[in-house]
């Protein structure tokens, strides 16, 4: 027996630096985490998903009247009429929102627009065409003109910023959607916003 009086294990130094090694490294981790998310929030970052977000979409100027620019990343298109407005249109039809599908429109420049009178300027629609279900087509502002699909494509609320850049407002999205049971009339016109 020692004649010194002590715990009979103490516990080794290295033990308890390491015990504090790794709550240091906790905290910092968590700051980490804290100044992305501010940093992250503050600048944009990605805001498709995010309520009030906006996707600029560049010199509004730049947008030839008559014509349509697809913009895959954001799942729309911007339409510029003829008479110099901007329509953007988001590119899954009311069907496959309502069916939970993963067939996606398309602009066709070269698809008829059957009985539906084509707009100004244009040639060519929006077409959906998925397996088994049929072609549907729209006009370039959304319309739909025929097809096994219905109603318009959703669109967003878009506007020129005082930098002369065409801003969508990504939050805005208007769809339409059946009443009762999915594809049979009556249809309503509601607002979807966003990750709907």
């Amino acid at each position: 027996m020692s004649a010194f009086p002590g715990p009979l294990h103490p516990k080794p130094i290295h033990s308890r630096a390491r015990g504090c090694l790794l709550w240091l490294i906790g905290i910092a981790v968590v700051l980490i985490v804290l100044i992305v998310g501010i940093g992250f929030a503050s600048s944009g970052g990605s805001r498709a998903n995010t309520p009030g977000a906006t996707y600029d979409a560049g010199p509004a100027s730049e947008y030839p009247r008559a014509n349509v620019v697809p913009v895959p990343d954001q799942h729309l298109f911007l339409t510029r009429l003829q008479d110099g407005s901007y329509v953007a249109l988001y590119d899954k039809s009311p069907r496959q929102q309502e069916l939970h599908g993963d067939c996606r429109v398309t602009w066709d420049p070269t698809a008829p627009t059957g009985s539906s009178k084509q707009l100004a300027g244009f040639t060519g629609a929006f077409v959906e065409d998925c397996e088994s279900e049929g072609r549907t087509v729209w006009l370039a502002d959304g319309t739909f003109a025929f097809g096994s699909g219905y109603g318009n494509l959703d669109r967003y609320e878009t506007h020129v910023d005082a930098s002369g850049n065409l801003i969508v407002d990504l939050d805005s999205r208007t769809c339409t959607r059946s009443r009762g049971v999915i594809g049979i009339p009556p249809f309503d016109v509601t607002h979807c916003g966003v990750g709907n």
